[in-house]
């Protein structure tokens, strides 16, 4: 059982490194990746302490670099790559996107206005109170805990974090879209990024996107010959989904990959189809073993 695709506090996770060590053990997984958003710093963190008394399993070195393609953002991740190259690109400089709290406040300020406008309940004290808390994940977590809402957000399609971000945050139809686009980094950068510090390039969770013809964008991706592999399993990914993604990458000469996309508790750590399928080692085992571990 493997999980290699978790966030921690360092970007928008709600758990600590050591958290998410401890977690990962009761478990019982077997070998995960810490893949923050842009953002490396768990690393150090795992310098400074003794990880085996807490965690006996594998730790993949990873990342996950956002990037616009067609105007939308997407995700890579990046595994087994080297520290001291990640550290010094420009993209990990500027650090985590989403991090000020300044930043976040002007955006939920906005989306507060897009519920004032639509009739969405929220709380009177909803506010950003620490750094790396994106304005999305704390007004979505607030609007879903009022019965009020219910039918409404559900006739829309709103039902937890990931369907509003992909589905409204980051869709230009919806009124809730903000452009989150402006000076991020394209597909080619990151990619080469990944490369340069002797890593492998995995395009992140292909049916979270919301796109209208998944193959299609999967196609044009693969023409470049710039991405190592694919995230088939995944918290979002229903089991017709990963077959089509695990097919997909045999038929391309692709790795595979898979991971929850862990961020908060009911992520279902270590397991893919919304908590009904685990993520076996069997799905990595013909590259997992090549790559830099901590």
């Amino acid at each position: 059982m493997i999980d290699l695709h978790i966030h921690t506090t360092n970007s928008d996770g709600e758990f600590s490194v050591v958290q998410i060590l401890e977690k990962a053990t009761s478990k019982g997984l077997n070998i995960i990746s810490i893949t923050d958003h842009n953002n490396i710093n768990a690393y150090d963190e795992l310098n400074n302490i003794d990880v085996k008394e807490i965690y006996n399993g594998k730790i993949v070195i990873g990342v996950e670099l956002e990037f616009v393609y067609k105007g939308r953002l997407f995700d890579m991740l990046g595994y087994g790559i080297d520290l001291n190259v990640m550290k010094n690109s420009e993209i990990i400089k500027e650090g985590f996107v989403h991090s000020t709290v300044e930043g976040q406040a002007k955006i939920l300020d906005e989306l507060k206005s897009v519920c004032d406008k639509l009739g969405i309940k929220y709380s009177e004290n909803l506010e950003i109170t620490k750094p790396n808390y994106m304005a999305n994940d704390v007004l979505v977590d607030d609007i879903l805990k009022y019965p009020d809402n219910q039918n409404f957000l559900n006739s829309i399609n709103i039902v937890d974090r990931s369907s509003f971000y992909r589905k409204h945050f980051c869709e230009p139809s919806s009124p809730f879209y903000i452009d989150q686009t402006e000076g991020k980094k394209d597909i080619f950068y990151v990619t080469s990024l990944i490369h340069q510090a002797g890593g492998l390039a995995f395009l992140a969770h292909p049916f979270v996107y919301n796109l209208p013809n998944i193959k299609e964008t999967l196609d044009e991706i693969v023409s470049f010959d710039i991405i190592d592999g694919i995230e088939c399993a995944h918290r979002k990914h229903n089991e017709e989904q990963i077959n089509f993604l695990i097919n997909y990458c045999n038929k391309h000469n692709l790795k595979k990959s898979g991971g929850s996309d862990f961020h908060i508790d009911n992520h279902f750590l270590g397991c893919a189809n919304r908590g009904n399928s685990i993520i076996s080692y069997n799905l990595v085992k013909d590259w997992i073993e090549l790559v830099n571990k901590f």
